[in-house]
């Protein structure tokens, strides 16, 4: 019997969202080589994802979160369990991506010929979205000013330029990892929740010396956001607003974070259509609007210390813009 340590452990979450989970194992299942098992670990869900998981074969692992932890907690889970159960090579994979058959191939491959030379890289594939698949994610850099690292923009830059390039972090829909690094690292911070926390695990691996590098060769094929709605959704606004203040001050110096504090002073004047001198106003006295209301929640909670998940009511602004844009995609008659 092939022993865990030569085996891939893939750590999806699923969370409402069973049909994405089967259909990013199929893609796992037409992998070439090499082996693998998937820890599917299910967030709390409320669609019946359980029963539509539930005996999926002996290649899949399906552990039932008692609460819905995010992209954190129910990444720690999966890792924790894949770790205990002996397996060194953990693959993160979001759960509405899918692999190409020689995925896994080509990210062991480079990850053991780094490992000969005594480096030890996190790896990321890069990824490909939309009806033509373009290219969405080959890497990010970072804002010389804010210390905040951001998407290379694909729209300038389309293809990767080289087959193996640095990255300023490695997405968490696509994470090629050993267990040395969570020896060294630990495991996610739960304060994020989602958002950022794939970013402030990787600034932690780069700064106790472990590389993070693309791998142009790999590839998945990436829906995003799929759990939250969209990049502009009332959940995703509020997250990245919260969090990325949480990363700042976490591995920014106080200039970057003052600059920062520009930044949103801008974002409050376009989400409002204020100008800068009373962009806060209508933050300040309760806006109604989604994103504008979810935004000065973010910045409301990081000031109070909330983190984790997101209070309540941003989850009922999000189920408010899901149907309108349903109801918007509908045809008139």
């Amino acid at each position: 019997m092939m022993s865990s340590k030569d085996i891939i452990a893939v750590v999806t979450i699923n969370w409402n969202g069973w049909a994405n989970t089967l259909e990013c194992l199929a893609s796992l299942r037409a992998s070439r080589q090499p082996a693998w098992h998937l820890f599917v670990v299910d967030n709390a869900s409320t669609d019946d994802s359980l029963s539509h998981l539930a005996g999926l074969g002996d290649d899949v692992t399906l552990i039932a979160a008692p609460t819905n932890g995010g992209w954190t907690g129910g990444n720690n889970l999966g890792v924790s369990k894949a770790l205990a159960d002996g397996y060194d090579w953990i693959f993160i994979l979001n759960n509405d991506a899918s692999v190409e058959p020689d995925t896994l191939e080509r990210l062991l491959a480079e990850a053991k010929a780094q490992a000969a030379r005594g480096v030890w890289p996190v790896l990321g594939p890069v990824h490909r979205g939309g009806a033509l698949q373009e290219y969405d994610f080959i890497g990010s850099g970072t804002d010389p000013k804010t210390g905040i690292p951001g998407w290379i923009d694909t729209s300038k830059q389309g293809s990767p330029a080289e087959r193996l390039t640095s990255t300023s972090y490695v997405s968490g829909a696509g994470m090629f990892v050993h267990r040395r690094h969570f020896e060294a690292v630990g495991l996610f911070d739960d304060r994020f929740y989602l958002n950022f926390d794939d970013t402030d695990w990787c600034r932690r691996a780069a700064g106790l010396g472990f590389p993070l590098l693309m791998l142009a060769d790999a590839t998945i094929r990436h829906i995003g956001s799929a759990s939250i709605g969209g990049r502009e959704s009332p959940l995703q606004t509020y997250f990245m607003t919260r969090n990325r203040l949480l990363f700042a001050e976490k591995h920014c110096t106080w200039r970057e974070r003052l600059r920062l504090a520009r930044r949103y002073v801008w974002q409050a004047r376009d989400l409002t259509g204020k100008d800068s001198a009373f962009a806060w106003l209508p933050l300040l006295f309760g806006a109604r609007d989604d994103a504008t209301a979810a935004f000065r929640t973010g910045l409301m909670d990081y000031a109070a210390r909330r983190f984790g998940d997101c209070p309540d009511i941003v989850r009922r602004w999000q189920s408010a813009a899901s149907k309108l844009k349903a109801s918007a995609a509908i045809p008139a008659r």
